[in-house]
């Protein structure tokens, strides 16, 4: 066999276990891979009362240092169950550093706001929102 046919096998062979070991080390490290895709927030319900409406969006401070709503916001209008557990990808853009707020309606009608993403200068990461009856809890890891 010539060296140059060696050499086109090998090659072919190297790359594919290189993207099979990028493909293993990717879908075991999830976690680690997941604080650089856009910004996502999982709600887990575990209060008395469904959420009837869920609301992501920018904040940024104003002159005074005072958090304020930027105007760039995801509504989730679907109905989060009480146990329920969902997912949300809001589509948020961030020109320079801010933070990212949920704020939430119960059915009961009463609306909570905590901020979800202390500090981001690019609307990466992700947040775990978990929601009780006495208090909201937030592990965030972002951007």
């Amino acid at each position: 066999m010539t060296r140059a046919a060696k050499i086109s096998i090998a090659v072919p062979a190297v790359v594919a276990a290189l993207l099979l070991s990028l493909f293993a080390v990717w879908k075991t490290n999830d976690e680690f891979f997941r604080q650089f895709r856009s910004f996502s927030v999982t709600v887990v319900n575990d209060s008395d009362y469904d959420l009837v409406s869920v609301e992501t969006g920018i904040l940024h401070s104003d002159a005074a240092g005072n958090a304020i709503e930027s105007g760039a916001k995801h509504t989730y209008a679907k109905t989060i169950k009480t146990g329920q557990k969902k997912a949300i990808s809001p589509k948020l853009s961030l020109n320079g550093e801010g933070g990212i707020y949920l704020k939430y309606t119960d059915a009961r009608g009463q609306t909570v706001q905590k901020t979800v993403c202390s500090y981001t200068e690019s609307a990466s990461g992700y947040s775990t929102v978990t929601i009780r009856n006495d208090r909201v809890d937030v592990k965030e890891n972002c951007r």
